[in-house]
């Protein structure tokens, strides 16, 4: 037997609601799109664990049972706030009575490897080959590996390689996470928040058992204002002038297609419009698709006026009249 566990007892809020119940630009809930990276078929049971509270101010269990259709969900409110990441997925363990294999996924990023792994395992991404910036790395925490590829350590906090962790860890038997984390949680232990990795690095050190790394291939992070904001601008809906862009000839230079495609690979959207009429649409579109580039729609038929905005609430509308 396999479970998922996926802890939402972080107080995170965006949009006045818990982070995890926002929507990723795709349409998902941030919950889903957390777990659709990682998931595999070997999981019997997906574990969401939140704060009971969460489910009486937000009905969030509810929204995620009721929406999240596609996976396993079985949810564990806790009534009081952990300590912290290791002592929620403790508390999770025991009162689902989970046994066997356990992984733990962070809920506040997506991820995906080559293989979704199993047994002892710990996934992170190797900053020498990910060509984009990594946002405030004094947070995260970094992977010690040897040359086998199995881990020597776990450091949070603390800038000690090129590895960072990306917050799913795998454990061959639920049984080891347990008894681990009631050693440390003894008072001879000096830590006042326990993170999985506190766990990892003491299954590590003092009972022998043997992780090993598993690199990333795609990585995002919601899990700051910045982080999300970063990823809003990645998932960009552009709106296109094609009179500019293509030109009356309906001619796309190398240098235009390699900007797009630059943007649609970061994960943009494209509308296109254009005076011109219905015929000049339809040659836009193939030109465009053969391309590569991925457009939603064309307007065609649009005025010639210079001026071009987007109102997306009541209050830009209101004030468009006011200025009037």
């Amino acid at each position: 037997m396999s479970t998922l566990i996926v802890p939402c007892m972080g107080r995170k809020l965006a949009n006045g609601i818990p982070q995890y119940l926002n929507r990723h630009p795709n349409g998902k809930l941030l919950i889903e799109r957390s777990i659709e990276g990682v998931y595999t078929d070997w999981y019997e049971k997906v574990l969401v664990v939140l704060l009971a509270e969460d489910e009486k101010k937000f009905h969030s269990k509810s929204i995620i049972c009721r929406e999240v259709t596609k996976y396993p969900i079985e949810v564990v409110a806790l009534d009081e706030m952990t300590s912290g990441p290791a002592e929620t997925v403790y508390e999770a363990l025991r009162r689902a009575n989970i046994t066997g294999t356990v992984v733990v996924k962070d809920a506040d990023n997506y991820l995906k490897t080559e293989k979704v792994p199993q047994g002892n395992f710990v996934a992170g991404l190797d900053l020498n080959v990910w060509e984009r910036d990594i946002h405030n790395l004094r947070n995260k925490s970094f992977l010690i590996v040897n040359e086998q590829g199995n881990l020597l350590d776990i450091i949070e906090k603390q800038v000690r390689s090129d590895i960072i962790c990306l917050g799913l860890y795998g454990f061959n038997k639920a049984e080891d996470f347990i008894k681990a984390y009631e050693h440390l949680n003894d008072v001879s232990y000096p830590i006042t928040k326990l993170y999985v990795s506190h766990v990892i690095s003491y299954l590590i050190g003092y009972s022998g058992r043997v992780f090993h790394y598993v690199p990333s291939l795609a990585y995002e992070n919601w899990g700051d204002e910045r982080l999300w904001k970063d990823m809003q601008r990645d998932y960009t809906l552009y709106f296109i002038d094609l009179d500019h862009i293509l030109g009356t000839e309906g001619i796309l230079t190398e240098d235009n297609k390699m900007k797009l495609t630059t943007l649609q690979n970061r994960g943009a959207s494209f509308v296109g419009y254009t005076v011109e009429n219905e015929y000049y649409k339809i040659e836009a579109l193939k030109a465009l698709r053969e391309a590569g580039l991925n457009f939603i729609k064309i307007v065609y038929g649009c005025p010639y006026s210079e001026n071009k905005e987007i109102i997306a609430s009541e209050e830009e509308l209101e004030n468009k009249v006011i200025e009037l």
